[in-house]
């Protein structure tokens, strides 16, 4: 049984990979809202419209075509024939008869899909065949036309003449020869005409009626006005196998403008240039008044190959992500130190620095005593699972030297030498430390710091390399202009805008450890503030009043702001292999701590920035999906939050293209059914609340619970009000009676909170080990 083609579902990224290999160049694919297929030569840009049963053989067809010109199609030589319609046709049929022939010459593949996308086409009169007769109804452009694209799989009679013809059409070679031959043929189609008008009852003649050539419309002026527009002159414009090269046509049509046409009285007619007949003009003749020759199954073609497009699709915008500017959009962590350094000389006159630098120094002291515990834990658990990693990997072979104790064994064994395992030395770790820097993060951030300082600490005793920094969109006051200038460099007006922020290293394995020190210190410093502003306290004692009042406060560039995700992850797209690269590393982990989504991504161009959404060049985005391109791929846009999918859309690319785990913390303020809910993915109402059911019970158990989200590879929702690190000391418990099972149940008590206090900890060692 023959297989149903037309219900192929494609990969439309798929499909720009195919263009690409057939054009042998790295040109550019877009997939958006136009009539057919298009190559702009000039550009380079080979643009696929967007069917709605889309078809494996006519969506190969149509991308074989359109590399075809982009190989073998002269644009200049083009654009000297395109203002001449009636040649312009006849051009387009011998120049696609020319290089659909090269193409399958060098492809042989294509030649199926060629096959196949015809057949489905002219089973649904894409080409208005159905009720003619193709010996008799058509004039010979359009029978070479459908000998070309079937394949020379219809059965034409053809007569001595049209032999003729078809023998310099397969001589056909370069463009040259295609507008030569073109010349001749129209030509030659026009006095056939002229002998077939004086027949006494032409306007009845079926060639007459199937090219409106009747002398009824003498007033014809080269539209065709009882056709829909796609059937007239701008849909040449536009049409696949018609046309290429023409872009600027859909931005035509969309601002109602014309392709405007020659006058009788133009400067071709006073230059000598040969008169048009009432037919036509022939090359670079005028084209008002007359009846111009056609390819009428093309025509056909440009007006049903509507009914397969997509209407529901909005279109789509392409634009490329600009380039991180880190000189101005990046703090390093020398300057961070520093930054600190002078707003405490500037406070001292206003504050007991020294008594509050006393307190600091010895809560942060106190602090890191605490956790000891908990990150020597972690420690030894690294090691442990990378060692059971590395042995995994090993492996035993023979050493070549004699085991005597097996000796005993040599007449029915060859295995009587020494056996050696290798264990492979362990891969080299690195990681990077994203942190939400927002407003919505005050009153868990103390939290968050605690826990982030207890990684760096852990990763710090293991000696892997790592960087921590935290974006913030408090920066452009100490800049002399706001906007989109700063942090990105925008090198072409198809550039996506992005915010202008901060990207702060504030931690990093290349600091020595006072420095480490400091800067861990001064992001505690930094919570505590926030924490003392924003969240309530009871009892607050002297040595906490004294700390509140006599604070520093921080540098104003570091204060909470608005959520720069998307523009923190677009700068990682550049740290990050520069990292694995510089330190060669193996293993790489990527980890963001935050509390909810980034900025909407607005949908804007570097072209309209200073344009109202009422200027007529402005291009809107408002129905249309945004698609960037980031190096060679592309990342679509979807959904309704353009944010979040871009967060998404980000994330997979540096899981996917830089080998990276991705891991996700997201910080709930309070733990609402809606918090869970929305990650649970059921079938139904029912199922998914049997499922946010279980999912709220291990959250109160365990204090945290992994879900999946788009771009993570593991993602943690943790309980903002319980994320604080307890180390439970056996020493500390009251024991009343001594028996076994109340020793029993202490001891199940500190393993319990060995594991499960310890939240963020144990589920980031699971991951990177």
């Amino acid at each position: 049984m023959k297989k149903d083609t037309n219900n192929t579902m494609i990969s439309l990224e798929t499909k720009s990979n195919l263009a690409k290999l057939i054009a042998t160049e790295n040109i550019v694919i877009q997939h958006n809202k136009v009539k057919t297929a298009s190559f702009d030569v000039k550009n380079r840009i080979l643009t696929l419209p967007i069917f709605k049963q889309q078809s494996g053989d006519v969506y190969d067809m149509l991308i074989a075509h359109e590399c075809a010109h982009a190989l073998y199609t002269p644009f200049k030589a083009w654009e000297e024939i395109a203002s001449d319609k009636e040649l312009r046709m006849y051009v387009n049929v011998l120049e696609d008869c020319r290089i659909d022939k090269l193409i399958q010459a060098k492809y042989p593949g294509v030649v199926k899909n060629y096959m196949n996308g015809f057949d489905i086409l002219e089973q649904q009169d894409f080409f208005g065949l159905f009720g003619k007769n193709i010996n008799n109804d058509l004039m010979l452009i359009d029978k070479i036309n459908m000998r070309s694209k079937s394949l020379n799989r219809l059965t034409f009679a053809w007569t001595k003449e049209d032999m003729s013809w078809l023998i310099k059409v397969d001589a056909i070679e370069t463009f040259e020869d295609v507008i030569e031959v073109a010349k001749e043929l129209l030509n030659w189609q026009k006095q056939q005409i002229e002998e077939m008008k004086k027949l006494p009852d032409f306007d009845e003649h079926v060639i007459a009626k199937t090219y409106d050539l009747s002398e009824d419309y003498d007033d014809y002026d080269g539209d065709e006005s009882d056709e829909t527009p796609e059937n007239n002159d701008e849909a040449d414009e536009k049409n696949d196998f018609n046309n290429f090269g023409d872009q600027k046509a859909d931005d035509e049509k969309t601002t109602d403008k014309s392709v405007i046409q020659p006058e009788s009285g133009d400067k071709e007619n006073d230059d000598g240039k040969e008169e048009a007949t009432q037919y036509g003009s022939g090359a670079g003749g005028s084209d008002v008044g007359k009846k111009l020759l056609r390819a009428v199954t093309q025509e056909s073609f440009d007006k049903k190959s509507e009914e397969l497009l997509d209407e529901k699709v909005k279109g789509f915008i392409y634009g490329n992500l600009p380039s991180p500017n880190m000189k101005e959009g990046m703090t390093s962590y020398k300057q961070f130190l520093k930054d600190f350094q002078e707003l405490k000389s500037k406070e001292r006159q206003h504050s007991d620095i020294a008594a509050y630098d006393k307190w600091l120094s010895n809560a942060y002291k106190k602090f890191q005593n605490d956790n000891k515990k908990t990150v020597m834990y972690l420690v030894k658990e690294f090691e442990m699972k990378k060692a059971a990693t590395a042995y995994k990997r090993a492996s035993t072979d023979k050493t070549g030297v004699i085991d005597p104790l097996k000796l005993k064994d040599y007449k029915f064994s060859d295995d009587i030498f020494k056996r050696l395992t290798i264990v492979p030395d362990g891969k080299n770790h690195g990681m990077m430390l994203l942190l939400d820097w927002s407003g919505s993060m005050s009153d868990s951030l103390m939290n968050t710091v605690e826990q982030l300082i207890n990684l760096v600490e852990f990763i710090r005793k293991v000696n892997i390399p790592f960087e921590v920094y935290f974006f913030t969109s408090e920066r452009k006051w100490q800049r002399e202009d706001s906007g989109y200038e700063k942090s990105f460099s925008y090198k072409t007006d198809k550039d996506w805008l992005m915010e202008d922020f901060h990207l702060v290293n504030c931690a990093s394995h290349r600091m020595n450890k006072r420095e480490l020190d400091q800067a861990l210190m001064y992001m505690y410093h930094m919570a505590f503030y926030y924490n003392a502003s924003y969240v309530y306290h009871k009892n607050w004692n002297d040595d906490l009043q004294m700390a509140r009042y006599n604070s520093y406060g921080i540098p104003r560039q570091y204060n909470l702001g608005n959520t720069p995700l998307n523009e923190a992850l677009v700068y990682c797209l550049d740290l990050i292999p520069q990292f694995k690269k510089k330190y060669g590393i193996e293993k790489m982990t990527f980890i963001t701590l935050t509390d909810g989504g980034a900025n909407s991504f607005r949908k804007k161009l570097k072209k309209d920035l200073h344009k109202d959404s009422y200027s007529d060049d402005y291009e809107s985005t408002y129905d249309k999906t945004a698609v960037l391109n980031v190096g060679k791929k592309k990342i679509v846009l979807s959904g309704y939050s353009s944010g979040d999918s871009l967060t998404a859309a980000l994330l997979r690319y540096i899981g996917k293209m830089y080998d990276t785990n991705v891991i996700g913390f997201y910080i709930l303020k309070r733990v609402k059914a809606w918090d869970i809910e929305q990650y649970m993915k059921g079938k139904d109402y029912y199922e998914r609340q049997k499922q946010t059911a279980a999912a709220r019970k291990q959250m109160n158990k365990d204090k945290a619970i992994a879900v999946d989200k788009n771009g993570y590879k593991k993602y943690f929702l943790l309980d903002g009000k319980k994320m604080r690190v307890e180390n439970f000391d056996l020493n500390d418990v009251s024991i009343k009676k001594g028996t076994p099972s109340e020793f029993k149940r202490a001891f199940g008590k500190s393993m319990a909170n060995r594991l499960v206090s310890r939240v963020v900890l144990n589920k980031f060692i699971q991951e990177v080990a």
